[in-house]
């Protein structure tokens, strides 16, 4: 079955014409997200404001973070990216973002290449072709610079290359030069890829298992193997090692992240996980339809699940009969093409020796092994995890990773032909068919959403204000303060200010705490809030005088006349 997956198809499809179909479908993706882009759609928010601001600081040399402001996880090569684009455009949102298209670019590439190598190029085409649309939050993920998405779908993809090349390389001295460079390159993106995000630990454990088969073959170690692969993964962990090894240890990056999977992940907001029967149903029935774009179909006009909302309160719907049988369907096809590897590998243990021919052949059953594996420890890790019990929608980002694992559920369903010669041939196309319409109305879903939206214009209209006003210090609320610091170019600087009519305003998560010591020291640092904010209802109550109150844009906004100090920090 899929072990001879589409040989004809190969026989038909010249190089050729395969890169010209290739540079169409990337020209797509290319002009669909770029489209998006320009509209500044989706809206940016606070995570994504603190890389922009990073990759301000980046460009000015004024500052070189390890990790993301106010955390030891997540690597900043999202800002690293984009400072290059500020040195030479300077900030904007549009130059945050045009790194992570390039890097989504680059990961069809690679995907093409890894999928052609294990399925062929009929399989491989029409994976890039349905990664080529997409859903409104798959849109989000790939555009907006908050957090490793892009380095997984292409770093998680490289590292599956390069162990496949590895193995499927002869045992041929003339391939020794050639073989330390991937054990180079596997390592250094090994160890990137952890450092940028915790994400990337299924695929760096599938693949490490095919560079471990290559190390059994003593034959096919090439000299000088271990010193290639120990300097490519001590180049990747550089950025980490200098920053645990001048923090302590309960600052360091490994305790962050282990702290953080065992509290949930973030965008809980202390809320409780059912229990792991409610994590695994919401997993399969919400948390895959959504990162794979199936919302676009089973929940076409409810608001976008995103990562990092203004509503604490609000939820996707997550009670769909389409959504469930799209993640049931997809179980379905991974389990399938698990099962299928797994037959086709024990039928080739049988070739009695690795010169015999069989050697590339298995090497291709294994790096599909690995691909489905990484896919599968990745809806493993969510579903265990009390992330999906709270936010299954919301939180779908962290299985980004299953993307990769495309060529593998495509192989599936390209192999119904043949599993059901009559009607196999129809309902596969049926199905890639239901599939790609699904996808271009969640294409279409978003660009009525950002022809709708204001984008940014808003956001520079209250900032405009607030300058006329001679205001440049304020305090506001998380999901806005690094954004308007960001758009203003730190024109406007903002402090995070927690707090309800209950409890009173004391600061809140300040990514990057010179802020809050620049607003502080302004005694008429202003009060910006969206209205309806419960803060606002708590400002009403302080004894402070006002020199003005006015309403702005959706913002209500608080001049004080004299100081109006807040409180000092119960959490830092």
């Amino acid at each position: 079955m899929t072990s001879d997956i589409d040989v004809r198809a190969r026989r038909r499809l010249r190089p050729s014409r395969s890169l010209s179909v290739l540079l169409l479908l990337m020209f797509v993706a290319a002009a669909v997200r770029l489209g998006l882009l320009l509209l500044e759609w989706p809206a940016s928010n606070s995570d994504e404001g603190t890389m922009g601001l990073m990759a301000m600081h980046i460009a000015e040399g004024s500052h070189f973070p390890s990790f993301m402001y106010g955390q030891s996880y997540m690597g900043t090569a999202e800002a690293y990216l984009p400072a290059a684009v500020f040195r030479v455009f300077g900030p904007s949102l549009a130059g945050l973002r045009v790194p992570m298209l390039l890097l989504f670019l680059l990961f069809l590439a690679a995907l093409y290449v890894l999928a052609r190598r294990l399925y062929g190029n009929a399989v491989a085409l029409v994976s890039v072709g349905l990664l080529t649309l997409g859903s409104r939050e798959l849109y989000g993920h790939q555009l907006v610079a908050q957090g490793a998405m892009p380095e997984t779908l292409l770093i998680g993809t490289l590292l599956l290359l390069l162990a496949h090349r590895l193995l499927d390389t002869p045992e041929d001295p003339s391939h020794a030069g050639a073989q330390r460079w991937r054990l180079a390159g596997w390592g250094a993106a090994a160890t990137i890829g952890l450092w940028s995000t915790v994400l990337m630990a299924p695929f760096v454990l599938t693949s490490a298992v095919l560079v471990w088969m290559t190390l059994r073959r003593r034959a096919a170690w090439p000299s000088g193997g271990l010193w290639a692969l120990s300097g490519g993964l001590l180049t990747g962990a550089v950025p980490w090692l200098l920053h645990d090894f001048t923090h302590p240890w309960r600052d360091s990056g490994v305790v962050s992240v282990v702290t953080m999977y065992l509290n949930g992940g973030t965008g809980l907001n202390g809320e409780q996980s059912a229990g792991l029967m409610s994590q695994v149903t919401n997993t399969v029935t919400t948390s895959l339809p959504y990162i794979t774009g199936g919302s676009a179909i089973a929940h076409p006009f409810s608001r976008t699940a995103w990562a990092y909302g203004y509503s604490r309160s609000w939820h996707p719907p997550t009670d769909d009969a389409v959504a469930t049988l799209w993640g049931i369907a997809l179980i379905v096809l991974w389990a399938m093409a698990l099962v299928t590897c797994i037959r086709a590998l024990r039928h080739r243990r049988s070739a009695p020796d690795e010169r015999s021919g069989e050697a590339p052949a298995r090497a291709q059953l294994y790096g599909r092994m690995a691909m489905l594996t990484a896919a599968g420890l990745t809806v493993v890790a969510f579903a265990a995890s009390s992330t999906p019990g709270v936010a299954p929608a919301n939180n779908a980002r962290y299985l980004i990773g299953v993307l990769v694992a495309t060529p593998a559920v495509v192989a599936a369903v390209w192999s119904l032909r043949s599993v059901a010669p009559r009607f196999g041939g129809p309902l596969r196309a049926a199905v890639l068919i239901f599939v790609a319409m699904t996808l271009a109305l969640g294409t279409a879903q978003a660009y009525r959403d950002a022809s709708r939206g204001p984008g940014e214009a808003t956001s520079r209209q209250l900032i405009e204000a607030l300058r006329r006003e001679g205001i440049t210090h304020i305090y506001s609320g998380y999901f806005d303060c690094n954004r308007l610091t960001f758009v203003s170019r730190e024109q406007i600087i903002c402090a995070v200010l927690f707090g309800s009519p209950a409890e009173g305003l004391h600061p809140g998560f300040d990514r990057y705490l010179p802020y809050r010591t620049e607003v502080r020291a302004d005694p008429l640092a202003t009060y910006v809030f969206r209205s309806g904010d419960s803060r606002n209802t708590a400002l009403g109550r302080l004894t402070c005088h006002w020199q003005k109150r006015w309403r702005f844009a959706g913002y209500e906004i608080w001049q004080p006349a004299a100081g109006c100090p807040v409180p000092a920090a119960k959490d830092g």
